[in-house]
């Protein structure tokens, strides 16, 4: 008898004990003996995401301020958190979205002129050298 007492008082946690004598703060389990799922609105996220950006504490600081875990936070970071290189507006016309087309269609082949000329140099490196040292030439 007392194996079977000793089996039964660690299979439960002491929060569960507690609230089991609490009647007044009972756990509301869902019947797996997991707590709920705590939900948050998209304004709490952005809320917590922008503390993450503006300021000198890291992620984690702020996660455990907030009492979320901070893979939490690092993936409301990835959706709600501004993207690089996202400063300029959408175009709202026609005529602003064909310039902006124009722009980086020639960007593009700024890019790639640029690429063929290091791909160029790059070759002419990399090849190996001659047989012994240069005779000269008269």
């Amino acid at each position: 008898m007392p194996q079977e007492a000793t089996k039964q008082r660690w299979t439960r946690s002491p929060s569960v004990w507690a609230a089991e004598k609490d009647p007044m703060n009972p756990i509301d389990r869902n019947g797996s003996g997991a707590s709920p799922r705590k939900k948050y609105d998209e304004t709490y996220k952005r809320h917590a995401v922008e503390l993450t950006l503006h300021g000198d504490r890291t992620v984690k600081t702020v996660a455990k301020e907030l009492g979320i875990p901070a893979w939490q936070l690092y993936d409301w970071r990835k959706l709600y958190a501004p993207r690089p290189g996202g400063g300029r507006p959408a175009p709202q016309t026609l005529e602003e979205a064909e310039k902006e087309i124009g722009r980086l269609r020639s960007e593009l082949i700024r890019m790639r002129e640029r690429e063929e000329a290091l791909k160029k140099s790059l070759g002419i490196l990399s090849e190996p050298p001659e047989r012994g040292m240069p005779r000269l030439r008269r």
